[in-house]
């Protein structure tokens, strides 16, 4: 029987390749490499813009995961991919792409209309009979979500109502960056899996299918939305090019993507049913699997690979966070001194220097919301509560910490609010998290319990692995899959 299955995860700030032994329950080896293809001008960056070369990004991660290869000399059954599972790129009928990628990150559907009070989500929400949460977030019924930006179907809107869809084509479909990677090794067009669809904005969980209804009053065509396929299923077959550039074999299967999130909880958590899941990386989630679709209150409700569901506090905070906050020092000494810090040194030196500072940051008070939030879209980030003596980059950074941790454990607090239970076992991955030891001081501070690292980094790229692994049968489900690896 098999044992060795290979995995990519398309991520925003790297990719990474990785291969897992299932026999012997341990990563073979993986290889990161910077995600270097964004081509956001400076302009665009400043109006909220991300956009990206996907081609240059799946040539990225192949000659990654060749370099895997080569290196381990080791021949994987199979090959899982994940990735960011929100955006949107184009494609005609014979797979070329249309324009760029536009990625999670942009913002350009809460741009206002010219000449309207609204914005483009405004619009939709309207036209789809969007209802308004208590949270003030409009939302369309049986999605599992609120109308945010970078989920796919408000960049297609923001397209089509820019005219910038094209008319002279027939069959052109969007696809996301994990689903687009697949496409391109298997030579097939792309599909979507349930956990990839749901952050397309316009999936029916009561249906488990597009809410084709919703998407005629958008006005948008049909052909614009991906096939349907299920998790850990075989999407295609690895084709002869792509086999030479990768140093595989030809024809071995690859699985049908599925999303970052439901990946990370895969590689990270044995025990589904006992366990809130901490995962910080770019983004950030704190996540509880429940069997059966739940109240959600402002939380998320996601499909999970399979079956099942996780509850989730989304985007909130996370790895860009911190990010923000190591940019303000940095700009700052590039434009006092002349010269940028090194960015990982930098982080580092911040994470110490929070170290020294108490917990309670000696008053000092972070509102985190850069960004706005599920419950409060408005928000704006805000540092309070300073004196002479606080002042300081340790202090500001060990209120940032806890902010997150207390935004974090708000999310589980509100999935026990709705009725989903508590859990008793608290467990944590991504870089953001194992990095970070104030960080993780703080959350356990504040969720009231220990925080368990999972033994393996790349979680996310193991959960796809292990998808890639149940496709080829090693594994009946999922589930069993990470009891065995991850347990």
């Amino acid at each position: 029987m098999p044992t060795h299955y290979l995995a990519i995860d398309i991520g925003s700030s790297s990719v990474t390749a990785l291969i897992v032994d299932i026999d012997s329950k341990s990563v073979v080896g993986s290889s990161t490499t910077a995600n270097t293809t964004e081509i956001t001008s400076k302009h665009d960056k400043k109006i909220g813009r991300s956009e990206w070369d996907l081609e240059r990004m799946t040539d990225l991660a192949v000659t990654n995961a060749a370099n895997l290869i080569e290196r381990t000399q080791v021949q994987p059954a199979a090959i899982g991919i994940t990735g960011q599972q929100q955006g949107l790129q184009l494609l005609d009928s014979d797979l070329n792409t249309i324009g760029k990628y536009i990625s999670w990150q942009d913002q350009r559907s809460k741009d206002q209309i010219p000449g309207e009070n609204r914005t483009y989500l405004d619009a939709m929400g309207e036209l789809g009979g969007a209802v308004v949460e208590k949270n003030g977030l409009p939302a369309f019924e049986n999605t599992g979500c609120p109308i945010v930006t970078g989920y796919t179907t408000p960049n297609l809107y923001w397209l089509k109502a820019n005219n910038e869809l094209p008319a002279s084509l027939s069959n052109i479909h969007g696809a996301t960056a994990p689903e687009f990677v697949v496409s391109r090794l298997t030579g097939t067009r792309p599909v979507t899996d349930p956990t990839d669809a749901v952050s397309w904005g316009v999936y029916d969980l009561s249906k488990m299918d597009w809410n084709y209804d919703l998407i005629d009053s958008l006005g948008l065509d049909r052909e614009l939305f991906s096939n349907l396929a299920q998790s850990c299923t075989t999407a295609g077959q690895l084709t002869n090019a792509k086999a030479a550039k990768l140093g595989a074999q030809a024809g071995i299967p690859v699985s049908v993507a599925s999303g970052d999130h439901q990946c990370s909880f895969a590689g990270t958590v044995s025990d589904y049913e006992n366990t809130v899941a901490i995962n910080i990386g770019t983004g950030g989630q704190a996540s509880i699997y429940v069997d059966d679709p739940t109240p959600r209150g402002w939380l998320e409700l996601r499909p999970y690979i399979q079956s099942g569901y996780l509850l989730a506090g989304v985007g909130v905070v996370g790895g860009r966070t911190f990010r923000t906050l190591r940019d303000f020092f940095n700009n700052a000494s590039r434009v006092i001194v002349g010269s940028e810090l090194d960015p990982d040194v930098l982080y580092d030196r911040l994470v110490e220097l929070a170290a020294e500072v108490p917990t309670g940051a000696e008053g000092v008070v972070v509102d985190p919301l850069f960004t706005g939030s599920r419950s409060n879209p408005l928000a704006k980030a805000a540092i309070r509560e300073l004196t002479p003596g606080t002042f300081t980059p340790g202090h500001i950074a060990r209120a940032l910490f806890e902010a997150m941790a207390v935004q974090l454990a708000d999310s589980y607090r509100e999935a026990v609010k709705v009725g989903a239970g508590e859990r008793p076992q608290l467990v944590g991955s991504g870089n953001g998290l194992k990095l970070n030891p104030v960080l993780r001081e703080s959350i356990e501070a504040e969720f009231g319990m220990p925080l368990q690292l999972g033994r393996n980094n790349e979680e996310a790229a193991i959960g796809a692995a292990l998808c890639a692994a149940v496709a080829d049968g090693s594994f009946k489900s999922i589930n069993e899959a990470s009891a065995s690896f991850v347990g």
